[in-house]
């Protein structure tokens, strides 16, 4: 089981342009975590559709919803910052939340 090093950030002062880009402000980080990737299974698949699950990823926290500052946007996971989607309350020991999956695209003249 690996751990990751997880940081619940939001942006504050934030100025979005026309595309609803984040343009101006400062990320101020409210708490930080360790959490645990956690994969989809048939079962949700099912229920939340293939959509969802392949731009979303689920990553569990060993805390309760209550210790969590549930108004954080995002979260800096390995280094990279995603949106939190979804919080999804675990009681009593976890919290899972949802963050979108960005993947990254390697150019053909990169790969193996």
């Amino acid at each position: 089981m690996m751990w990751h090093k997880c940081e619940l950030q939001k942006n504050t002062g934030y100025i979005p342009d026309m595309l609803g880009n984040l343009e101006t402000g400062e990320w101020e980080t409210l708490l930080a975590v360790f959490c645990r990737y956690t994969p989809w299974n048939a079962d949700n698949v099912a229920l939340e559709g293939r959509e969802v699950t392949r731009d979303e990823q689920q990553y569990v926290i060993p805390a309760p919803i209550s210790e969590l500052p549930v108004y954080a946007t995002h979260a800096v996971i390995d280094g990279k910052r995603r949106i939190v989607t979804n919080w999804i309350d675990l009681a009593p020991r976890y919290t899972a939340i949802r963050v979108k999956a960005y993947k990254e695209v390697i150019p053909s003249e990169l790969q193996p």
